[in-house]
């Protein structure tokens, strides 16, 4: 029996991530990204002809080293007799939803990851470590000055970035929670109050279809007077509180505990060297079987802890 065409496996095809970081081209094994920090402040005039002054401003940075992938198969000659159609299209169409999705585990692996600075990229910044009840925010330079370790937050020296625990609750200790009020605003203010963002700006919520119906179970998300969004029509929460919501499956777990991700628009820079490339060529070593080649080449780092946040849910609360 002929088989006229193919159906291709449930699976993730698009990258979700890649949209929302900063993408670079690059085509050396290594490279460095500027960041700019704060300037000092200004210097009060009190005398007449004074000497000119002289100011810092921060300025550090970033190293992306780049990662080769290939993705190779061959179509025999049995394959295309016993069908109609060339399947070459529909494993092609498999490999490049394969490639996309290793753009997004790239970028997921970086968003926690030390990212590395210096002027050879030798020295690691860790993203901050998690604590019980609180929020915790990294310090690497004096820009988290409208945060001190109190109440619900913990700053942590030498570390970056913004830590929200699977229990924290807004103004004292609670129990493990999926996600919540609390852990959404939590991250607005944080991101606020380190001037990581500016008032209005959306945010983007990576969550795993769990989180999609915890949202459904938070009255202030289905209720109108708090979302213009009809989320009951649909069954699905797009966006609220100024975060736009996109889900995948890709993100890390531990038992019933999983990582979120809450990114900036300057969080992440992804660096590629070679997109997506699809060859179709004869081998002559494979008596001139078509083969189908992919690759791809790409790097990613952190680029401001500021604007990056990872949010624990337990998926069983």
């Amino acid at each position: 029996m002929f088989k006229a065409g193919y159906e291709q496996s449930f699976q993730q095809t698009e990258a979700k991530f890649r949209s929302y970081v900063d993408v670079v081209s690059q085509s050396s094994e290594f490279d460095f990204y500027d960041r700019v920090g704060l300037a000092d402040d200004m210097n009060e005039v009190t005398t007449r002809y004074g000497d000119t002054p002289s100011n810092e401003v921060a300025h550090e940075r970033r190293r992306i080293g780049l990662a080769d992938y290939d993705w190779g198969k061959g179509v025999d000659d049995k394959d295309l007799i016993r069908v109609a159609q060339d399947p070459t299209n529909a494993y092609t169409q498999a490999a490049v939803a394969a490639a996309n999705r290793r753009i997004d585990s790239t970028i997921i692996s970086a968003i926690t990851a030390d990212s590395y600075i210096g002027k050879a990229g030798g020295t690691a910044v860790s993203f901050v470590d998690s604590l019980t009840d609180k929020i915790s925010v990294g310090a690497i330079s004096n820009e988290n000055g409208n945060i001190t370790t109190a109440g619900d937050y913990r700053v942590v020296a030498g570390k970056e970035g913004i830590d929200i625990n699977v229990d924290y609750q807004r103004g004292g200790a609670g129990a493990n929670s999926n996600i919540t009020m609390d852990k959404l605003m939590g991250i607005r203010e944080t991101m606020l109050r380190l001037e990581a963002i500016e008032e209005g700006e959306d945010l983007h919520y990576f969550l795993a279809p769990n989180q999609q119906t915890a949202l459904l179970n938070i009255s202030q998300v289905t209720d109108s007077d708090f979302n213009s969004v009809r989320t009951l029509v649909n069954g699905t929460v797009t966006s609220f509180l100024g975060f736009q919501f996109h889900y995948t499956n890709l993100l890390p777990v531990s038992g019933t505990v999983r990582e979120n991700y809450v990114l900036g628009s300057k969080a992440m820079k992804l660096a590629i060297s070679k997109d997506i490339d699809v060859d179709i060529f004869r081998r002559p070593d494979k008596k001139m079987i078509p083969w189908i080649l992919i690759k791809l080449g790409l790097g990613c780092t952190r680029m401001w802890g500021e604007q990056t946040a990872r949010v624990y849910v337990d998926e069983a609360a």
